[in-house]
C-alpha cells in the first residue's frame, strides 16, 4: 500500500504536470502543424549536414592558402561534433515558438534591424555582412511564397487569437533564420564557416518553404480553419492599409524633407552617391506617408534598400568612373524603378533590395578575393632590414594621443585622406603589419591604393588630413539626427 502511495503520488505529479505545460494550452491542429513542419525541418537539417562535409572538404580542396585549408578542414570536424546539438537546438526554439502562440508576449520582432529588441537576431547587429545574407535569404522566400505564407499567418492568427504577421510566424522565413543562427551561435563557429552553413540552409531548407507552408495550409484547411480564403484576399503585406490621418501625412512630409537635408550635408556619402539619393526623396515621402510604419520599423525594405546602398557605395571618390562602374549601374536601375512608385507596391520593393543584395553579395565576394591577394603580396614584401627599422622608429611612437587615434582604425575602417586641395582618396583598411605598424589600404575593388606608416598616420589623423568614415546605416543615423535635434529645439 505504501508503494501504491507513491506511485499515485507520482502519477499526480505527472498529471499536474501536463495540465500546466505548454503543450497542454495549444489547440490540438496547432500541434500537429507543429509536428508536421517540425518532421520537414528536420529532414531538411539532415540533408543539410550531410551535404556540409562534402561542400567544407570542396572548399578545402580550392583554398587560395595554407590558413584557409586549416579553416575549412577544422570547420569539417567542427560541424560533425557539434550537429547534434545545432539540430537539436534549432528545433527545440522551433517547437517553443509555437508554445509562444497562445501566450501574450508573441509579438517578438526579427533580426533586421540595426539596434534590436531583446529577443531578435541582435548577434548580427555588428556583423553587416551576415545580416545582408540574411536580409537576402529572407526576402526571396517572402517574394516568392508571399501569398501562401500570409495566409498561413491569417489561419495561425485566427487559431492564436494573437497578432501575427510574416515576420514573427514561427514557420516565417525570419523566424527560421533565427532558430539556425542562435543554434550555431550556441556552439561558437567561425564567422566564415557561419555564412557557408547559412548557403546550405537556404538550399536546403528555405527552398522548400513552399512545400512547407502548403502542407500546414492543407492541415489548417481539413480542420475548418478559414477554408474559404482566397488568393485575391487581402493578407499581411498585400493587405490594403488604412488612410492614415492628415496629421501623419503632414508629419510624414517633414520629417522625411529633414533626413535629406542631413543626408545632402553628410560628408560620408560621395556627390555621386549623393546624387543618385536626392532623386529617392520623392518616393521616400510617398512610402512615408500611406505607411505608418516606416520610421518605426527598421526591417522596412525601402529603409534598408537605402541603407544598403550607401553601404555598397562608401568607397566611391572623384576617381570613380561611374559609367563603367556595376554598382553604379545597380544603383542607378534601383533610382529609375523607384523615381515613379507610388507607395502602394510593397513586393517591388521586396524584389528590389532582394536583387540589389545578391548583386553585393556576388561583388563582395570577388573584392575579397582581390583584398586577400593583396595581403599576402604584402606580406610577401615584409623583410628583415623594413623590421629593423620599424623597431627603431618605435621609440619616437610614444605619444599616448596619437596612438589613441590611430587605435581607432581597426580592420575594415574606411578612411578618407586629403591629397591635395581637389582630392580626396578614400580607402579601406585591409592589414596592418607588424613589427613597425605599416596600414595597407585599398580602394573599393580590393587593390593597394595606400601604405601608411603608424607615425605618419598619427600626425594626418591629428592635422585632420586623414578623416574615419561614419559606415553606420545611413537611414538610421540620419534619422537619429534629425530626432536629436528637434529635441533640442523643444528644450530650448
Amino acid at each position: 500500500m505504501h508503494n501504491d502511495g507513491k506511485v499515485g503520488a507520482a502519477h499526480k505529479a505527472i498529471a499536474e504536470l501536463a495540465t500546466h505545460s505548454p503543450l497542454a494550452r495549444l489547440p490540438v491542429i496547432l500541434l500537429q502543424v507543429h509536428d508536421k513542419a517540425a518532421q520537414q525541418l528536420k529532414s531538411g537539417l539532415q540533408v543539410l549536414f550531410d551535404n556540409a562535409d562534402e561542400t567544407l572538404f570542396a572548399m578545402a580542396d580550392n583554398a587560395r592558402s595554407d590558413a584557409e585549408q586549416s579553416l575549412f578542414f577544422e570547420a569539417m570536424r567542427d560541424v560533425r561534433l557539434k550537429r547534434k546539438h545545432i539540430e537539436r537546438g534549432f528545433l527545440d526554439r522551433f517547437f517553443d515558438a509555437f508554445t509562444r502562440l497562445t501566450q501574450p508576449d508573441v509579438s517578438e520582432r526579427t533580426l533586421h534591424g540595426a539596434a534590436p529588441a531583446e529577443g531578435t537576431f541582435s548577434l548580427l547587429s555588428n556583423d553587416l555582412e551576415r545580416t545582408q545574407v540574411v536580409n537576402a535569404m529572407v526576402a526571396q522566400v517572402m517574394t516568392r511564397d508571399q501569398m501562401a505564407l500570409c495566409q498561413l499567418t491569417q489561419r495561425l492568427a485566427t487559431l492564436c487569437n494573437l497578432p501575427l504577421d510574416e515576420h514573427n510566424n514561427p514557420l516565417g522565413p525570419a523566424m527560421l533564420c533565427e532558430y539556425f543562427l542562435q543554434a550555431e551561435r550556441e556552439q561558437g563557429m567561425d564567422l566564415k564557416v557561419k555564412l557557408i552553413m547559412l548557403q546550405l540552409f537556404e538550399t536546403y531548407l528555405l527552398s522548400h518553404t513552399g512545400q512547407l507552408y502548403a502542407d500546414a495550409n492543407q492541415l489548417l484547411i481539413a480542420t475548418g480553419v478559414l477554408p474559404s480564403l482566397a488568393d485575391n484576399d487581402a493578407c499581411c503585406g498585400a493587405k490594403a492599409q488604412a488612410a492614415p490621418p492628415p496629421a501623419h501625412v503632414q508629419e510624414a512630409q517633414n520629417l522625411v524633407g529633414l533626413l535629406f537635408e542631413y543626408i545632402a550635408q553628410d560628408r560620408n556619402l560621395s556627390p555621386a552617391l549623393k546624387s543618385q539619393i536626392a532623386l529617392l526623396q520623392e518616393p521616400l515621402r510617398k512610402i512615408a506617408q500611406r505607411d505608418q510604419n516606416f520610421f518605426s520599423c527598421d526591417t522596412h525594405a525601402a529603409r534598408r534598400l537605402l541603407n544598403v546602398i550607401a553601404a555598397a557605395a562608401i568607397g566611391w571618390d572623384v576617381r570613380t568612373d561611374e559609367r563603367s562602374d556595376p554598382l553604379f549601374r545597380q544603383i542607378e536601375r534601383v533610382v529609375q524603378q523607384l523615381a515613379s512608385y507610388s507607395g502602394d507596391n510593397p513586393a517591388l520593393l521586396d524584389s528590389l533590395l532582394h536583387e540589389f543584395l545578391v548583386f553585393t553579395q556576388a561583388e563582395r565576394g570577388r573584392i575579397e578575393l582581390s583584398e586577400q591577394r593583396t595581403r599576402e603580396a604584402e606580406h610577401a614584401r615584409l623583410k628583415a632590414p623594413e623590421k629593423a627599422l620599424a623597431a627603431s622608429q618605435a621609440l619616437d611612437e610614444q605619444d599616448h594621443l596619437g596612438l589613441l587615434l590611430v587605435s581607432q582604425l581597426r580592420l575594415g575602417t574606411w578612411i578618407e585622406l586629403q591629397e591635395n586641395e581637389e582630392f580626396r582618396l578614400r580607402c579601406k583598411l585591409i592589414a596592418i603589419l607588424e613589427p613597425g605598424g605599416k596600414h595597407i589600404f585599398v580602394n573599393r575593388t580590393g587593390l593597394k591604393v595606400l601604405e601608411q606608416s603608424r607615425t605618419d598616420l598619427i600626425a594626418q589623423l591629428r592635422s585632420g588630413k586623414v578623416l574615419l568614415l561614419d559606415d553606420r546605416l545611413l537611414f538610421d543615423r540620419a534619422l537619429e539626427s534629425v530626432i536629436g535635434s528637434l529635441h533640442q529645439r523643444q528644450a530650448q
